[in-house]
């Protein structure tokens, strides 16, 4: 049986993991010096640069991934054809997606929070998200999203997020969009088509994966490669935990450890693999 999952809580985290996804991958497709990506100076530039994009980034991102969370899945194309059909903009889509005008508050606060941060040069950091983030009110019913689901919905942002935040460099990369598709993927080629290629690799439980993780890490791109496993390690931390890991007493190369970490367990492990196994797909796609 799946746990279960407050819903304020993986609402933010989505919100959270959005704009951390993105920024992320609109830094890493105009910026080649290391030292200069996440200096303030270098994440307020080109935030403000890209501020007209951020808007219907976030809506096609996180559209579904909220409306999943409130309505079934086969509810959702209904949903959103009558949202068109009355003509709603991008905000009343988001409105209907977060099921009521509570959960739609929390998200916008969740919305600026987070925005605030890197127009200022700054990232919030997970401590500072789970003390922060917004809670259900004392008079409100607790709802909460099934673990697997919450999991899932949250890998997919992560990657979504991150890939259309790659696309942002011009024409050439929304023509040629396998050639990031191929670089962030973190499970590799293989992985797709070879469970056991993947848990060989991967698997933070396993000694395959502890005896040679730096074979694995060289299949993508070394440095988007290690991004989108930071990326869903803080994703992961702030959606399964109560508190920010400290990774102090772990190798900066041990993903065994660190996803041992931030995903408890084995089981949990899988649905984000999978999930991650999925969406890749998907991209390929677009």
């Amino acid at each position: 049986m799946t746990e279960k999952i407050d819903k304020y809580k993986v609402q933010a985290a989505l919100v959270r993991s959005f704009f951390d996804a993105f920024s992320h991958g609109v830094i890493e497709s105009q910026m080649e010096d290391r030292n200069e990506k996440t200096t303030p100076q270098s994440v307020k530039k080109l935030m403000l640069e890209h501020y007209e994009h951020i808007a219907p980034a976030f809506f096609d991102t996180m559209f579904f991934p909220l409306a999943a969370m409130n309505y079934k899945y086969d509810d959702i194309a209904a949903l959103a054809r009558e949202a068109q059909q009355r003509g709603d903009d991008m905000m009343a889509l988001v409105r209907t997606a977060c099921g009521d005008e509570a959960y739609y508050n929390a998200m916008v606060e969740e919305y600026k929070r987070n925005f605030s941060m890197l127009l200022a040069g700054r990232y919030l950091s997970n401590a500072d998200h789970l003390e922060g983030y917004v809670r259900k009110a004392e008079a409100e019913t607790e709802a909460s999203v099934d673990s697997d689901r919450a999991i899932e919905l949250t890998v997919r942002v992560v990657m979504f997020a991150y890939v259309r935040g790659l696309r942002q460099t011009g024409e050439d990369a929304r023509s040629d969009q396998s050639v990031h598709l191929g670089q962030v993927h973190p499970l590799g080629e293989d992985a797709r088509f070879d469970r056991s290629v993947h848990l060989g690799q991967v698997h933070p439980l396993g000694e395959d994966a502890r005896s040679d993780r730096s074979a694995h890490l060289r299949q993508v791109h070394p440095l988007r490669g290690a991004t989108l496993f930071r990326l869903m390690l803080d994703a992961m931390n702030i959606l399964l935990l109560d508190e920010a890991v400290d990774f102090a007493d772990a190798e900066a190369a041990d993903l065994a450890s660190l996803f041992l970490k931030v995903c408890k367990t084995q089981h949990n492990f899988m649905v984000m693999t999978d999930e991650m196994d999925r969406t890749y797909s998907e991209l390929m796609k677009e």
